[in-house]
């Protein structure tokens, strides 16, 4: 619901009704989630190096709509290690220690800080196939370090296996909704989104006169399943495994599960309550991952900057 929320204020500043008035001053730090998601137009962007592709959808939020009045020319600042010839296999993971496994696949990433610097702008549409090409071209191989190719042989490793996991785990759509058409179960148990680190999604729940609510009740009132939807926020499954309800409040919990599907089974619901602080912080708490000797996990959410988790102990 929060994340929404944030979306719509973003699409109001930045996106195609946005005026002077709204853009003025203001400066969007945001993930990958812009590169493609969302309609918004830029005056400027700076970005963290990229593959080549993610490079170019990144590039379309620049003077997106042409009805606004603007001089000089669009510019996309790219934040990157200069990509020298006898690059080593921290070239990248130097400059970038968190990013390194956002992108694990350096070698491209040295492509592309080349391919960008030898063709010093992005044309559309008519350059954009001979930069895509310049990164993943079939004869660039011989043209990276030898000190990033074992970046480029893991990445291609992962890929094989991912492909596996995908073909596995791919339903038959001629088959229709059986059981023999694939396998059919929640996001857990059959991923339908590649993720090094494994996730587990809470349920935000608000007790309310004795009634346990979804924290987005009053966005969809008539639509249990949506409001549940809108409560969600997903953590680290390493951190958070087992529901912790607060004693009083067992019973409305299970009558509030009672609308849940087989696939919410794995979720957990986690009862918050709000804080007396300037922050409007709300907290709750959970079962650590730790199925042999779990410990309370107190979890704390807001509206801006999502969730927190500390052990109780």
């Amino acid at each position: 619901m929060d994340r929404l929320a944030i979306e719509r204020r973003v699409v109001r500043t930045f996106g195609k009704d946005g005026g002077p008035g709204d853009r003025e001053g203001r400066v969007l730090i945001a993930t990958q989630v812009v590169e493609q998601s969302l309609d918004l137009d830029f005056d400027a962007l700076i970005t963290d190096l990229a593959p080549m592709d993610l490079l170019i959808q990144r590039a379309g939020r620049l003077w997106r709509h042409d009805h606004r009045e603007r001089e000089g020319r669009p510019e996309l600042l790219v934040v990157a290690p200069e990509p020298v010839d006898d690059a080593g296999e921290q070239w990248f993971a130097r400059e970038f220690p968190r990013a390194r496994y956002v992108y694990p696949d350096h070698a491209r990433l040295w492509l592309t800080a080349r391919a960008l610097q030898d063709a010093g702008a992005i044309e559309s549409p008519g350059g954009l196939r001979s930069l895509v090409e310049s990164v993943y071209g079939d004869d660039v191989v011989g043209d990276i370090p030898e000190g990033l190719l074992g970046t480029l042989f893991d990445a291609e490793g992962r890929a094989g296996a991912e492909r596996g996991v995908a073909t596995f785990n791919v339903l038959d759509f001629a088959k229709g909704y059986v059981r023999d058409s694939g396998p059919w179960d929640s996001d857990v148990r059959t991923p339908t989104r590649l993720d090094d680190q494994p996730q587990v999604t809470l349920r935000l729940a608000r007790a309310v006169n004795g009634r346990v609510e979804p924290y987005a009740y009053d966005t969809a009132p008539d639509e249990p399943w949506r409001a549940w939807r809108l409560s969600e926020v997903n953590v680290s499954a390493r951190r958070m495994g087992g529901e912790a309800v607060p004693p009083g409040l067992e019973e409305a919990a299970r009558a509030a599960k009672e609308s849940w599907t087989r696939f919410d089974s794995e979720k957990i619901l986690v009862v918050i309550e709000r804080m007396d602080n300037a922050q409007g912080t709300l907290v709750g708490t959970a079962l650590s991952a730790d199925e042999s000797a779990p410990v309370p996990i107190r979890l704390g959410y807001n509206t801006c900057h999502g969730v927190e988790l500390q052990r109780s102990d």
